[in-house]
């Protein structure tokens, strides 16, 4: 059983920074829309959808860069709507600059291209994408970054149906994960950046459930 003392200790000294975002404030966040786009705030959740113009884009990103994922996790609960016709990419990046499918500049987070989930990873000069098999991003998902490495969870979905709920259950457990070795993002601070953009006239939603993160000191 963990003990008051050593969860103080955890958080005012082991931790160089910690987070848990549910969204219950959204003031350290900026937006950035196009077209038919919209930012929707809940309470525990964001929603990001393109809306029905081709080519619309949705954005989100804190204003101050402080995620260095060289000494922190970033665990991100996501759900998609659909994969097909989208590109969407949520995790840590150098700049606020909307993501590529190619982008070099340093970042490590998940994509969503054309049908498939990728882990990418980049140093400031090269690339490393990988696609991750064998999950559904239409599922309530928990994918956690260290550095460069990758794993996911599924979570059980609760969903309204007829006059009540719904309960899709699922396995909580940790996929056994995937190693970005070539190029790895920087070790300086990066913006948490999420983003959607669809290529067909049909409205591409992204929900972002909560975010959590700790940073150990490097030192």
């Amino acid at each position: 059983m963990i003990t008051t003392d050593e969860i103080t200790d955890m958080f005012g000294v082991q931790f160089r920074r910690f987070l848990h975002e549910n969204f219950q404030s959204t003031e350290q966040i900026s937006e950035a829309t196009n077209q038919t786009a919209a930012v929707s705030s809940y309470l525990f959740e964001l929603l990001l959808e393109t809306g029905a113009q081709a080519d619309s884009i949705a954005k989100i990103y804190y204003d101050y860069p402080g995620f260095n994922l060289k000494y922190g996790t970033l665990i991100m609960k996501l759900q998609l709507h659909s994969v097909a016709d989208v590109f969407a990419f949520v995790g840590v990046k150098a700049s606020t600059d909307d993501p590529t499918t190619d982008m070099t500049e340093s970042h490590a987070g998940i994509m969503f291209e054309n049908d498939s989930v990728y882990f990418s990873t980049a140093d400031g000069d090269n690339q490393q994408k990988v696609q991750i098999p064998d999950v559904d991003p239409t599922k309530n998902i928990l994918y956690k970054i260290e550095y460069n490495k990758m794993s996911f969870k599924p979570l059980p979905i609760w969903y309204p149906y007829f006059d009540g709920f719904r309960y899709e259950p699922a396995f909580r457990n940790w996929s056994s994960g995937q190693t970005n070795s070539s190029y790895p993002p920087e070790n300086v601070d990066h913006y948490f950046v999420a983003y959607i953009s669809n290529t067909t006239g049909e409205n591409k939603k992204l929900y972002i459930k909560n975010i959590t993160y700790g940073e150990i000191y490097a030192d």
